[in-house]
C-alpha cells in the first residue's frame, strides 16, 4: 500500500493558517480539512474522501481507487426497487467551514435540490464533519431530506469509505458475539453487522498497521437500527443508517448522532480506553458502578464459578453426556435429594458459591412450545429448595427472544411477531427437531407481559432465584414492517426501546416483595447492561480473544462463562479458565461430567484455584478496572494447540499471561495465569504514576485465598519476576506503603 501520496506532501508540510469563524469554499476545488494530527483531503465536486494522513508519521490511509471516492451513499425503496445516489451523483453544492473558539473546525458540505427519477429539487442532503482540536478523529454526521411524492428513503451510510482498509495491511480489534473481543492480525474478511445487538456487542472497532491506527465508532446513544460494514477485498468501509419508515414515501433521516471515525496513534487498548469515556455518559451505565448500585443483586457478585446441565446429573461410568443434543437429555424422575448429590458434592469439593444454569427442567423437547415453559418436572420445587438453601444460585433456562408458531394457540401470539417487507414471519431454524421459532416485536406489551408473567411463577411456584433469558442480549434489531404494532416500520430504535422496557419488567419482578433474583442472558449486548446482572460469553478458547468489553465496562457490569471441551488437553482447559479469571469473568459454564471422572480431577483443581482466589480478590476483579494485558519484559515460550472456535485450526498462545487491574481505593494488582505444566518465570515494569498512584515506596502482597502474605517494599517503579508454578494463577498486590 502506498502510504504516502507525494502529491499531497505539500499539504502536510504546510502550516495550517488561521481560519476565519466562517470561510466559504468552492467545492470544484476540493477541501483539506486538517489539523497537528490529521489532514482529510476531499476531492473536487463530488467531495469524495480521497486521503486520511497522519500528521505524525505521513501515513494515509485512504489508497487510491479507480474511479472516484465515496463520502455518502442514500439508497431508496418503494415495493422491491433500491435505486441509489452517492456524492458523486451531483456535484456539491457548497461548502462552509467555521472554527469555534476552542480551536475545533466545523465542516458542512451541502447537496441541495437534487433531481431524482424525475422529481425535480427533491433531495437535499448535508454532512458536517467535525474535527476537534485535540486530535484527529472526526465526528460524522448526516441529514437527508426528502421531498419525493413516490420514493421513501430506505438505507444512508455515512462515512462511505473506498479505498480503506486495505486487506492484509492492518490488524482488527472488533467486537464479537460470546466473547470479550478479538484482534484479528493481517486481518481480511467482510462482515455487515447489525447494531445494536450481541453480534457487535459494543459500537466501535480499530484498525492497527503498527501505531498507526484508525478508530471507528457509532456514538449512537438511543441505538439506532445500523449496520457496521467493512469489506477489506473491496476496500470499503461505511455505517448504514436503517431511518424510520424505511420505504414510505417522503421518509428523511434526520441528524440522528455523530460517527467517530479517523486515524490515532497507539493500539487497540487506546481505542478501548476513548470508547469507555463515551460508553460511561451512556444510559446503560448512569446508574454507576456496581459498588454504587443497592440494587444490584449480591447472590449475582458472590459466585465462584458456573455449572450449566440438564436433569440429570449422575450417569453410569461408561455413559458420555452430550449436553449439546437436547433429544439425548433424560428426564427421569428420583428422590430429590440424591438427584441434588452431585451438585452438593461438587460444591463441597470446590468450597465456593455455585452458580446453575438449569435446561431441560420441564416437560417439553428444548426449543419446542415456547413461550409455554410450565409446567416444571415432578421434583424440580424440592431440588430447588435444597440448592438455595446450600447457598446456590439456580438460574434455569427460558427463551426469551421467540414463540413457537406450531404450537396449538399460536393465534395468540401471531400478532406480536416480527414481520419483513412482505408480511412473512422472520423465522429461524436452529436444528432439525426444533420449533418454528419466530421472534417477537419487543415493541407489543402483551409479549413482554408474558414473559414477565412466567418468570414471576417460577419464582413464586418453585423457589428459583435467577433466571437466563436466552438469546435477547445476544439477537440484533430485526427490521419489522408489521404496521399493527404502531411503531415507525423498519428502521428506528423501538427495539431497543423495547427490550429494555422487557427487562425492566423483569427486574420489577425479580425485585418485588424484597426478592433478590437475579437476570442473566445471552451474549453482552452493552445497551442492556443496566437491566442484566450478569452477562454470557459463549465462545470457545481462542488465539485471537482479546478483553476488549472488560476494559471498556470492567466495574459495571458482570460477565461469565469460560465454555472450554474439558475431554481436550490440561493446557487448553487451562488457558479458557485461566485466562477467564484474569479477564475478570466468573468461569466455568460445564456441566457436571467435569466432577463425576477422576481424568479430569487436574481440570476440577486449576477451576477450584481460579474459583477460590477470584472471591478474595473482587475488590478487583467484580468492583475494579481492568486496564491492560502486561506485556512481560522476558521472554515468554507459547505453546501451540488445536482451537475450533472460527473453525478447526492450529494456534499458538502464551504459556503465561498477565493483566493489570485497580481497585475503586487505588491499589494496583497483577493477574497472572501458567497454563502449562511447566515452571516459567513472568517479568514485568508498572509505572504506578501512570494510573493515578503517586508515592515513593510501595507494598507488594500476594493475595492467596487464605491470608494476603507481605513480599516486598519497592521504589516509585515497580519491576519484578514471578516464578509462576505449573498450572498456577498467582495475584500480586501493589499498595501505597502505609
Amino acid at each position: 500500500m502506498k502510504n504516502i501520496f507525494l502529491a499531497l506532501a505539500i499539504f502536510i508540510a504546510r502550516p495550517i493558517m488561521a481560519i476565519p469563524t466562517h470561510t466559504t469554499i468552492d467545492p470544484a476545488k476540493g477541501l483539506i480539512l486538517q489539523n497537528n494530527y490529521v489532514t482529510y483531503i476531499f476531492e473536487p465536486y463530488g467531495l469524495g474522501l480521497s486521503g486520511m494522513i497522519d500528521r505524525k508519521t505521513g501515513f494515509n490511509h485512504i489508497e487510491k481507487v479507480e474511479g472516484k471516492h465515496l463520502l455518502w451513499e442514500a439508497e431508496f425503496g418503494k415495493g422491491t426497487m433500491r435505486p441509489k445516489i452517492d456524492n458523486n451523483y451531483k456535484d456539491c453544492s457548497n461548502i462552509k467551514l467555521f472554527t469555534k473558539a476552542s480551536g475545533d473546525q466545523i465542516a458542512i458540505l451541502q447537496w441541495n435540490n437534487i433531481r431524482f427519477w424525475e422529481e425535480d429539487s427533491v433531495v437535499n442532503i448535508e454532512v458536517t464533519i467535525e474535527l476537534p482540536k485535540s486530535n484527529g478523529i472526526a465526528k460524522w454526521r448526516i441529514f437527508v431530506r426528502n421531498r419525493s411524492n413516490y420514493w421513501g428513503l430506505w438505507e444512508v451510510a455515512c462515512p462511505s469509505v473506498n479505498g480503506f482498509p486495505a486487506g492484509g495491511s492492518y490488524d482488527l480489534a472488533l467486537p464479537v458475539e460470546g466473547s470479550g473481543g478479538n484482534f484479528l492480525i493481517n486481518w481480511t474478511g467482510s462482515f455487515k453487522t447489525r447494531s445494536p445487538s450481541g453480534f457487535i456487542p459494543m459500537q466501535f472497532m480499530s484498525f492497527n498497521a503498527g501505531s498507526n491506527a484508525v478508530y471507528f465508532s457509532s456514538m449512537d446513544g438511543e441505538s439506532w437500527a445500523k449496520d457496521f460494514s467493512v469489506d477489506s477485498k473491496k476496500k470499503t468501509l461505511s455505517l448504514v443508517r436503517y431511518p424510520e419508515n424505511m420505504g414510505v414515501t417522503g421518509s428523511e433521516l434526520p441528524d440522528q448522532y455523530a460517527v467517530a471515525f479517523g486515524p490515532y496513534q497507539g493500539g487497540w487498548i487506546d481505542a478501548a480506553y476513548r470508547y469507555r469515556a463515551w460508553a460511561l455518559q451512556q444510559k446503560w451505565t448512569q446508574k454507576g458502578s456496581i459498588s454504587q448500585r443497592p440494587d444490584f443483586p449480591k447472590s449475582a457478585i458472590n459466585i465462584g464459578f458456573w455449572i450449566r446441565d440438564t436433569w440429570i446429573w449422575d450417569l453410569p461410568p461408561d455413559v458420555d453426556k452430550n449436553t449439546g443434543n437436547p433429544t439425548t437429555w433424560k428426564r427421569d424422575i428420583g428422590d430429590p435429594h440424591q438427584m441434588d448429590m452431585p451438585f452438593l458434592n461438587a460444591m463441597k469439593r470446590m468450597s465456593v458459591p455455585i452458580a446453575f444454569q438449569w435446561y431441560g427442567w420441564n416437560e417439553h423437547l428444548f426449543d419446542n412450545n415456547y413461550p409455554h415453559f410450565l409446567p416444571a418436572l415432578s421434583g424440580f420445587k424440592e431440588r430447588v429448595k435444597e440448592l438455595v438453601d446450600s447457598g446456590a444460585l439456580i438460574v434455569p433456562y427460558i427463551n426469551g427472544l421467540s414463540a413457537d408458531s406450531k404450537i396449538p394457540d399460536w393465534d395468540k401470539y401471531d400478532p406480536y411477531a416480527i414481520k419483513d417487507e412482505e408480511g412473512g414471519l422472520r423465522q429461524k431454524f436452529y436444528w432439525d427437531g426444533a420449533g418454528r421459532l419466530t421472534p417477537m416485536c419487543p415493541s407489543q406489551v402483551p409479549w413482554r407481559h408474558t414473559i414477565s408473567n412466567l418468570i414471576d411463577k417460577m419464582v413464586s411456584q418453585y423457589g428459583i432465584n435467577g433466571i437466563y433469558v436466552d438469546e435477547v442480549s445476544d439477537n440484533s434489531h430485526e427490521l419489522c414492517f408489521n404496521k399493527d404494532h404502531l411503531h415507525p416500520l423498519g428502521g428506528g430504535h423501538y427495539w431497543a426501546d423495547g427490550y429494555r422496557d422487557y427487562y425492566q419488567d423483569i427486574l420489577n419482578v425479580a425485585h418485588q416483595n424484597g426478592r433478590d433474583v437475579i437476570v442473566t442472558s445471552e451474549g453482552a449486548d452493552e445497551i442492556f447492561f443496566d437491566l442484566v446482572n450478569a452477562n454470557l460469553y459463549t465462545a470457545k478458547p481462542s488465539e485471537r480473544e482479546i478483553p476488549l468489553q472488560q476494559v471498556v465496562y470492567s466495574g459495571y457490569t458482570l460477565f461469565y462463562g469460560s465454555v472450554c471441551d474439558f475431554k481436550k488437553s490440561n493446557q487448553l482447559f487451562n488457558y479458557a479458565v485461566g485466562q477467564g479469571f484474569i479477564d475478570g469473568r466468573q468461569i466455568g459454564w460445564m456441566d457436571f461430567d467435569l466432577f463425576r471422572r477422576p481424568e479430569y480431577s487436574a481440570k476440577v483443581d486449576f477451576l477450584r484455584q481460579c474459583a477460590r482466589l477470584r472471591m478474595v480478590t473482587q475488590k478487583f476483579l467484580t468492583y475494579g478496572r481492568l486496564w491492560k494485558p502486561l506485556t512481560p519484559t522476558n521472554s515468554v515460550p507459547d505453546f501451540e494447540e488445536e482451537f475450533s472456535e472460527g473453525g478447526l485450526h492450529k494456534g499458538k498462545v502464551p504459556s503465561v499471561e498477565a493483566r493489570l487491574w485497580q481497585s475503586e481505593d487505588g491499589d494496583l494488582a497483577v493477574f497472572i495465569a501458567n497454563y502449562t505444566d511447566h515452571e516459567i518465570p513472568f517479568s514485568y515494569a508498572i509505572d504506578p504514576s501512570q494510573f493515578g498512584l503517586s508515592a515513593n515506596n510501595y507494598t507488594l502482597s500476594m493475595i492467596t485465598p487464605e491470608k494476603v502474605i507481605r513480599l516486598e517494599k519497592t521504589g516509585n517503579k515497580i519491576k519484578r519476576t514471578e516464578s509462576m508454578e505449573p498450572n498456577t494463577v498467582k495475584v500480586i498486590e501493589i499498595a501505597v506503603e502505609k
